[in-house]
């Protein structure tokens, strides 16, 4: 008769999305790598992760990573877009203003 004893690291199921997947997604728990490719200059792929989480004990930064990806600047579409929002948004507020 053989006797087999296995050893091995208990094993979680899981999953990943990209950020692209995960915008409009509240999730509990998350694990980001902030470490992003050399030529990523879109400002999402640092925020759209960062705010999916519900609470901050929520968040687990996979690894060390450049404090610069913060500083990733809107493209000028994002700008012109976010403009656009803050006049519509100005619109709405002088039009319905016994709601605000």
């Amino acid at each position: 008769m053989l006797s087999i004893k296995r050893r091995a690291l208990p094993l979680v199921p899981t999953y990943s999305i990209t950020t692209h997947k995960s915008q409009g997604q509240t999730l509990n728990k998350v694990v980001i790598d902030l470490k992003l490719p050399k030529d990523t200059d879109d400002i999402a792929a640092v925020y759209v992760p960062l705010s999916r989480v519900k609470r901050l004990n929520g968040l687990i930064i996979l690894r060390h990573f450049d404090y610069k990806v913060f500083q990733i600047k809107p493209s000028k579409s994002q700008v012109a877009e976010i403009q656009r929002l803050n006049k519509l948004y100005m619109e709405t507020q002088m039009r319905f203003s016994e709601w605000f």
